[in-house]
């Protein structure tokens, strides 16, 4: 009689992990996420400054609905910004963004076209520097990389020059070049 107990608290227990393992095989795969904590927290009231004006300009464009994690300022980029600065004039900023808002989200379909070219990759000018920060869109599940190009004069007046938005694979060694903090 124990035996046969035993027998069937055993086929209770397989039973329900078969069943448990098969929900887990069955769900869909969860889109990437975000990192748990900002990788380059901003650590000067300057660099705050900076960061707040990127994000404005992401609620400006896609409005209070868009989910917003770890803004922060791109250090390679700000270094080379700074780099520059120190070797060359400032350039009067633009008063039109000159880089195209480009997205790697388009619906499978047109990523398989696009699939055999190079990944676009963020072309910065000499005086540009970015701000990246993880998105969430209203209706999309996925996270993106939000890169937030910007410039400053001498007397740290920011501009805005546009955005570069490329999906979060869920290999983060896809990544185009420049989009890595």
């Amino acid at each position: 009689m124990q035996l046969l107990k035993c027998a069937a608290l055993l086929f209770v227990f397989i039973s329900t992990s078969a069943r448990a393992d098969m929900a887990i095989m069955a769900s869909p795969p969860q889109p990437p996420q975000p990192p748990h904590h900002n990788p380059h927290p901003p650590a000067s009231a300057e660099e705050q400054r900076r960061v707040d004006f990127a994000v404005a300009q992401i609620r400006a464009k896609y409005g209070s609905a868009v989910e917003i994690l770890h803004p922060h300022v791109i250090p390679w980029a700000f270094q080379q910004f700074e780099k520059n600065r120190t070797l060359a004039p400032a350039q009067p900023p633009l008063s039109e963004p000159h880089i195209p808002e480009i997205t790697s989200g388009a619906p499978a379909e047109k990523m398989a076209m696009v699939a055999e070219k190079p990944m676009p990759h963020p072309q910065l000018k000499a005086d540009e520097y970015m701000v990246h920060a993880y998105v969430r869109y209203a209706g999309d599940p996925r996270w993106h990389h939000l890169d937030v190009i910007l410039s400053e004069d001498n007397s740290g007046n920011l501009s805005f020059r546009g955005f570069f938005d490329v999906v979060m694979p869920s290999d983060p060694g896809r990544l185009p070049p420049g989009v890595v903090c």
